[in-house]
């Protein structure tokens, strides 16, 4: 694949696009509101669903399928939601509200869209086990923070397809990670997922997370958040790109939020168990 290098002027035409997007939908909004509050609940949770025919469709699905081992036998919702559980409810929500809103009619190729949600669950869920030992941040808002740190990796491989797919291709042939390439090509997720936060006025911690994920240092506010969750991404991509759990830098976030090395080792030890979570969640949703 070929494509004309990118210059600033053509960069800042290409982030333009994603001016198109429509304003946050209002289920996603609210969604994200319950789930960021201190008093989110079930019953707020099927609310949102209940007003959405294709959500409540697609829990349903997930509810009868043979992993529950109640085939066609869940016909109310909140059987549904008590039987999937709290958390995987959200995260379906989430997921079938994102996608939606970003595709606009256009295509992802399934194994890249299976493998960015993916890793956007796994991330999630290693955040939430890091902030166990670290009580100033939720667990559920650590695993809200991990699921969408990736946005505008997403809305990259959606809106600037052509392009995503050159910085993909390219990152393989050198065997590092696509963040590696974007940095020296000009087009960022991590640039264009802070835009996206912004826009959609997500809380702040979002913007940030979003933003400055691949570079913790430089995130004007809630660095500890941001380390956290650029670990749990480390963590996440481990299997791939195992390098960056011994870096110098790493460490040093290790240090900042008191991960001592025993601590570090047993997160790196229980990521089997987590890919095979993740891998059973995706089955689901698919």
């Amino acid at each position: 694949m070929a494509l004309a290098p990118l210059y600033e002027d053509e960069i800042r035409r290409l982030v333009s696009r994603v001016g198109d997007l429509p304003p946050v939908p209002l289920a996603l909004e609210r969604l994200i509101e319950i789930i960021y509050s201190q008093g989110d609940s079930l019953a707020d949770l099927e609310g949102i669903i209940r007003q959405d025919p294709s959500l409540t469709a697609k829990i349903l699905r997930v509810a009868n399928s043979t992993c529950f081992g109640n085939r066609g036998r869940v016909s109310r919702l909140s059987r549904a939601t008590v039987m999937i559980g709290f958390r995987q409810v959200k995260s379906i929500c989430l997921c079938s509200l994102l996608l939606e809103s970003f595709s606009m009619g256009r295509s992802l190729p399934a194994d890249e869209r299976e493998r960015l949600w993916k890793h956007a669950f796994a991330t999630g869920r290693i955040a939430s086990e890091i902030v166990r030992n670290r009580p100033w941040i939720d667990g559920e808002k650590a695993y809200l923070l991990g699921l969408l740190h990736d946005l505008g990796r997403i809305v990259m491989a959606v809106h600037f397809g052509e392009h995503y797919e050159l910085l993909l291709e390219m990152a393989r042939s050198r065997t590092v990670p696509l963040w590696c390439i974007e940095s020296s090509y000009g087009l960022s997720h991590t640039k264009i997922g802070g835009w996206v936060g912004t826009r959609w006025a997500f809380p702040e911690v979002f913007q940030r997370v979003m933003e400055f994920h691949h570079d913790p240092f430089k995130s004007p506010s809630f660095k500890p958040e941001t380390q956290i969750i650029r670990l749990a991404d480390i963590l996440a991509n481990s299997r791939e790109y195992p390098g960056p759990l011994t870096e110098d830098l790493t460490l040093s976030y290790c240090g900042d939020l008191f991960i001592a090395e025993e601590e570090w080792q047993d997160y790196q030890e229980i990521l089997s168990g987590v890919f095979q979570e993740v891998d059973g969640f995706w089955d689901l949703l698919k």
